[in-house]
């Protein structure tokens, strides 16, 4: 009598569906990084709009680092743009007193950051202007919140994204 013998041979892919799925995933917070650095670039032209010299807009980058991705700038008044200052400012108001500046001819800011109320500012705005400099009264920045918006307001867009990513539709 004959005997059926049936060999089976395993293969352990553990390693390439390892890298497999760290190449999904890497695939996956590269696309993330990239769309919303794209989002927040437009999110600078909507209300308010906050582009002047572009400086801010083109120092929004992305980077993908072990499994996590970083959008971002690294302009020290981003802030101040993103969450707004004064009496808009989103992270708490400093109330309803007013700043003056200057705008020199380099195009920059000087301010001494004292405040005043809306009488003193308009006073000291008609004075330095008497001396022929360029100055402005403030009582605050309406923020535009770019980096978040360009999230949140794309969240399922970016979820069906990574999973179509993993899933190895894109």
């Amino acid at each position: 009598m004959a005997t059926n013998i049936t060999r089976v041979t395993l293969t352990d892919n553990t390693d390439l569906v390892r890298r497999a799925t760290d190449e999904a995933i890497q695939r996956a917070l590269e696309r993330v990084g990239k769309f919303v650095e794209d989002e927040a670039k437009l999110e600078l032209q909507k209300d308010p709009p906050r582009i002047d010299t572009g400086a801010l807009r083109n120092s929004i980058t992305h980077t993908v680092k072990d499994r996590s991705v970083i959008v971002g700038t690294n302009m020290q008044y981003a802030i101040y743009v993103h969450e707004g200052t004064g009496k808009y400012n989103s992270l708490g108001s400093t109330g309803d007193k007013y700043w003056v500046f200057v705008i020199g001819g380099n195009n920059h800011s000087r301010s001494s950051g004292k405040r005043y109320t809306y009488n003193e500012a308009r006073k000291i705005v008609a004075i330095m202007r008497s001396k022929g400099l360029n100055a402005h009264m403030t009582n605050g920045m309406k923020p535009n919140r770019f980096l978040r918006n360009a999230i949140m307001n794309n969240i399922d867009k970016l979820r069906d994204d990574v999973e179509k990513v993993l899933k190895g539709e894109r």
